[in-house]
C-alpha cells in the first residue's frame, strides 16, 4: 500500500543557526510514522546564509528548498510553500525551534489515521503552555486570541503549528498578511473534523524574534478583512434562501 505524503513547509529569515538543528529533529521524530515526510523551507533571501545552509541539508534529508527575492512575509511563504508541495498533506511550523519537533506524530498522525483533517499545535488547551514568556506577549498573546474567537471555537486559533489535508485549501484563496496564516486557514478551509493537540511553546534557539509593531497592524487588518468575508458569506447564504 502508498504510504500518505507529508510536506513541512518551514518559512526563514535569518535562521541559519536554527534550521542546522531543526531539520535533523523533525526527521528523527517523524520516522515512526507511516508517510513519506519531506521538508519544504521557503527562504526570504537571508543575509546570513539560511538559503546556503538549506541546501547543503538536501544532501542528507528529504527536503526542497525555494529561494525568495526578499522578505515578503511569513503568511505569504507558507501560502507559496503549499502551493509547490504536491503531498496529501501539508503543515507548517517556525523556523525557530519554539514549535519543539517531538511533538509533530502527534500532529499529523490523526490525519494519517483519517480521525481528523486539520489538527492544532495548541497552547491554550488542556496541558499545553508557553515556556517563558513576559507578561505584555502574554497579555498580547491573549488579546489576539479573544479577537479571533468569533471567527473559530478553536482554543489556540493564534497558532504557527498546523497540519491539515490538501484538499481543505483546494480552491480557497489565501491572503493573510504577516505571521498568522493560520486563522486564515481556520475560517476558510473546507474541514469537517478539527482537532487541537497541546504542547509547550519554546524560546527560539538563537536569533532575534521578529514579532514587530508592524505584524500587530497586519493583524487586525486580517481580523478586518475576515470579518468581512463571514458577513458576505453570510449574505449569500441568505440571498439563495430567499
Amino acid at each position: 500500500m502508498k504510504r500518505q505524503t507529508v510536506s513541512i513547509v518551514i518559512p526563514t529569515y535569518n535562521e541559519r543557526g536554527n534550521i542546522e538543528k531543526l531539520v535533523p529533529e523533525i526527521f528523527q521524530s517523524c520516522s515512526s510514522l507511516n508517510a513519506a515526510v519531506g521538508v519544504v523551507i521557503v527562504d526570504d533571501n537571508s543575509p546570513d546564509g539560511t538559503g546556503k545552509a538549506a541546501e547543503e541539508l538536501c544532501k542528507g534529508y528529504n527536503l526542497k528548498v525555494i529561494h525568495r527575492s526578499g522578505k515578503l512575509g511569513l503568511a505569504s511563504a507558507v501560502i507559496k510553500g503549499f502551493s509547490e508541495s504536491g503531498s496529501e498533506i501539508v503543515g507548517v511550523m517556525d523556523a525557530d525551534l519554539s514549535h519543539p519537533p517531538s511533538v509533530l506524530p502527534k500532529l499529523i498522525k490523526p490525519i494519517l489515521d483519517n480521525e481528523a483533517d486539520l489538527v492544532i499545535g495548541s497552547r491554550y488547551a488542556k496541558g499545553g503552555g508557553v515556556e517563558v514568556w513576559p507578561w505584555h506577549r502574554r497579555l498580547i498573546s491573549r488579546i489576539a486570541t479573544a479577537l479571533a474567537y468569533p471567527f473559530t471555537r478553536a482554543k489556540d486559533p493564534m497558532s504557527g503549528l498546523f497540519f491539515l489535508r490538501k484538499r481543505a485549501i483546494d480552491g480557497v484563496e489565501l491572503n493573510a498578511k504577516g505571521y498568522k496564516i493560520g486563522l486564515e486557514v481556520l475560517v476558510k478551509g473546507k474541514y469537517a473534523r478539527m482537532l487541537e493537540v497541546p504542547y509547550t511553546f519554546r524560546n527560539r534557539f538563537v536569533g532575534k524574534s521578529k514579532l514587530t509593531p508592524e505584524e500587530y497592524i497586519h493583524y487586525l487588518r486580517n481580523i478586518i478583512t475576515l470579518a468581512a468575508y463571514r458577513i458576505r458569506r453570510i449574505m449569500r447564504k441568505k440571498q439563495r434562501r430567499e
